[in-house]
């Protein structure tokens, strides 16, 4: 198998970028479960990250020793070192921002207005999209992102589910928006730093700053006993290792491989599957009761992400240009 031809298709890029969607999605049914079991979000949030990393670590080592003498030359960067160190950390900070700025709107906002909050990324990273490249956006992503927006509201829940305005906490609807934010800025970036190097190497230094910030981030807000129980509570361990793997180790490589080649907007759609199989994992494993209405979101959300292809009618039109 040419694994260099395969990396340029943009089907296998798609299928990349929607698994990694898939891996974050069962992540809010885990934090579930772990708070559920008494569990704090400070000790979730940095077992998530140094897990992860933990992960990521031993794979970089394993597909060195495998694969060193097979990976493929990458053009010299024309950036100097510092600048390519910087974007690197930036990226991974950003990366940390989505769960910290999500995490804590949760303490805020219902779960359901949470989780709509975050999906308006679709939308926002289209715009970056269109910023960025100085592009207005086709008409067949504006018209997916419209449909995609219908569907989160209705597989978020909200309709029916009797949300006051009290509910609706400015502090909350701004730390979602800005998790949805950093969420379409760190796809954007994804792949595009550093691309001189492996996506391997990429998503391990992306995730050493990651955990990095929140390390800092939790001990300066919580203190660093909370730091210190998120790394060594074994009781944690069933949840930190699933969270580290399905919230950093696989969506964060999938994305440094499959990002490249799919435009900032088509990827930010694909990653609408994430909602869809996040009310499917929260309806087998924790057994919650979800309406109808909930599933024809569902459905709309992927009517919206197929949208794209089927308008245009080549497979080829999320390519990056």
């Amino acid at each position: 198998m040419d694994l260099k031809k395969l990396s340029n298709s943009v089907v296998f890029c798609s299928i990349l970028v929607l698994l990694a969607s898939c891996s974050y999605a069962i992540l809010s049914t885990i934090v579930t479960l772990a708070v559920m079991n008494g569990f704090g979000i400070p000790v979730i949030l940095v077992g998530k990250f140094v897990y992860g990393w933990i992960i990521l670590f031993v794979l970089v080592v394993l597909i060195w020793f495998v694969y060193q003498r097979k990976q493929p030359k990458h053009a010299p960067s024309t950036l100097p070192l510092w600048k390519r160190v910087v974007t690197l950390i930036i990226t991974g900070i950003v990366m940390a921002l989505v769960t910290v700025c999500y995490f804590l709107s949760l303490g805020y906002l219902p779960i359901s207005l949470a989780v709509v909050l975050l999906f308006q990324y679709s939308w926002i990273g289209v715009v970056i999209e269109s910023v960025t490249g100085r592009r207005l956006p086709s008409r067949n992503k504006v018209i997916a992102c419209v449909v995609i927006l219908i569907g989160t509201i209705l597989a978020g829940g909200i309709i029916g589910s009797g949300l006051s305005l009290a509910e609706m906490n400015p502090a909350g609807i701004v730390l979602g928006l800005l998790a949805a934010f950093f969420y379409a800025l760190f796809v954007h970036l994804s792949g595009r730093v550093s691309p001189e190097l492996a996506p391997m190497n990429r998503s391990f230094f992306i995730a050493t700053a990651g955990m990095a910030f929140v390390l800092l981030f939790v001990g300066t807000l919580y203190g660093g006993a909370a730091v210190i129980e998120g790394i060594t509570n074994v009781n944690a361990l069933a949840y930190s290792i699933p969270l580290g793997l399905f919230g950093i180790a696989i969506p964060i490589f999938f994305l440094a491989v499959g990002a490249p080649k799919v435009s900032t907007g088509m990827a930010t759609i694909l990653n609408s599957a994430e909602l869809p199989v996040e009310v499917l994992a929260a309806a087998v494993i924790i057994l919650e009761p979800v309406a109808a209405l909930r599933w024809v979101g569902v459905i709309v959300i992927l009517m919206g992400i197929a949208l794209p292809y089927i308008l245009e009618r080549k497979i080829t039109s999320g390519l990056e240009k």
